[in-house]
């Protein structure tokens, strides 16, 4: 029989591509739109308006129907997008090509996170950081290829994602456990919750930071390819801090990774502000954040799947307030380099990187530790 890891493997690279290439095509689309820095953030807007849109969705349908056709069906739809993102040079219509991209790469992160709990169960760790791994993966190939060609990136994640949903035709979908293992708690709307808030603060980190890590070194005088090149740095970094991770999960609890990577995310965002765009700084900065930031997503699921019986609805509560987080904070820094420039993103960064902490401690009370 075939196993289904390696699909979601493989699919998380084309996610990361899908997902992340908005940042570094930003000043690209905004040249072409003949609109400002405020203005083209309401693609980020737009992208994680979709993502929430398909995780509300996209938990029900792995619940209800087989899992692998669902999956197809939604990567298809992902072809689809990406080679429709250079085709059009008007806003609004560029709106509506990344709503729908972030709605078919949601339901294939719900759908993959669950898939791959429902398949592994307690064993799930290691793969949980591999899958996450290869996000990064194809995070890192966005900027590195966007800034060879736009097209050429969004067409070769197309002819991935077409090859992907002919795959997972071909491999039998695992099944959702039906009882709760005895260390897990009974899950409930209030638990969930908690839980959510985490993943709406980190994610608003992470793709705060990654989205507009690029404009930000455009804002202090890089070249454009000095740009690329410390956006490249973060997805490197955060690739290596995915491997790190994998690396040690099944020798470290997962409380202590995420204190200790909570902490260095705060403690470099502390640092950028402070050094106010000096050169070195800002290098360091980008790639200990990658590093950062890595673990806390895969490590949190980890977590959480040692405390309760994670469904695909469930799941999708978390997906969910990912993509929340996405649409509210990135935005936002966007609104905010209009008003002061280059220091919205160290002082942004600071603060949800504070939150971010704060969410997982109240998590771990909630849980019991």
């Amino acid at each position: 029989m075939l196993r289904p890891v390696p699909l979601y493997l493989s699919s998380f690279v084309v996610i990361g591509l899908s997902l992340t290439l908005l940042g570094p095509a930003l000043s690209e689309l905004r040249d072409r739109s003949g609109t400002g820095i405020g203005e083209i953030g309401v693609l980020f807007a737009a992208q994680s308006l979709g993502y929430i849109v398909g995780a509300l969705a996209g938990g029900r349908l792995f619940d209800r129907f087989d899992g692998h056709r669902v999956y197809a069906a939604f990567m298809a739809l992902i072809a689809a997008s990406l080679l429709l993102v250079p085709v059009f040079s008007s806003l609004i219509a560029l709106f509506i090509v990344f709503v729908v991209l972030g709605a078919t790469t949601s339901v294939i992160d719900v759908g993959a996170n669950a898939l791959i709990i429902w398949h592994l169960g307690s064993e799930v760790g290691r793969s949980m950081n591999f899958l996450h791994l290869c996000f990064g993966l194809g995070a890192l190939s966005a900027p590195l290829v966007v800034g060879i060609d736009l097209e050429l990136a969004t067409t070769a994640g197309a002819i991935a994602a077409g090859a992907t949903a002919i795959w997972a035709l071909a491999v039998p979908a695992p099944r959702a456990p039906t009882v709760d293992r005895e260390e897990q708690t009974a899950v409930t709307n209030g638990l969930l919750f908690v839980a959510a808030t985490f993943f709406f603060m980190y994610v608003g980190l992470e793709v705060g930071f990654a989205g507009w890590i690029h404009t930000y070194g455009e804002e202090l005088d890089f070249s454009a390819r000095g740009a690329t090149w410390l956006t490249a740095t973060f997805w490197i970094a955060f690739t290596a801090g995915r491997l790190i991770s994998a690396a040690v999960v099944n020798f470290i609890r997962p409380k202590v990774v995420l204190i200790a990577s909570c902490s260095g995310a705060l403690a470099t965002a502390a640092l950028l502000v402070v050094a106010d765009g000096a050169l070195i700084a800002v290098w360091f900065g980008a790639a200990v954040m990658g590093l950062a930031t890595a673990p806390q997503f895969p490590v949190m699921f980890a977590y959480l799947e040692r405390r309760v019986r994670l469904t695909g609805s469930a799941t999708a509560w978390f997906i969910g307030a990912a993509g929340l987080g996405g649409l509210v904070f990135p935005y936002l820094i966007g609104v905010i380099f209009d008003s002061i420039g280059a220091r919205a993103l160290p002082l942004a960064s600071l603060v949800l990187a504070l939150a971010t902490l704060g969410a997982f401690a109240n998590v771990n009370r909630r849980f019991g530790g």
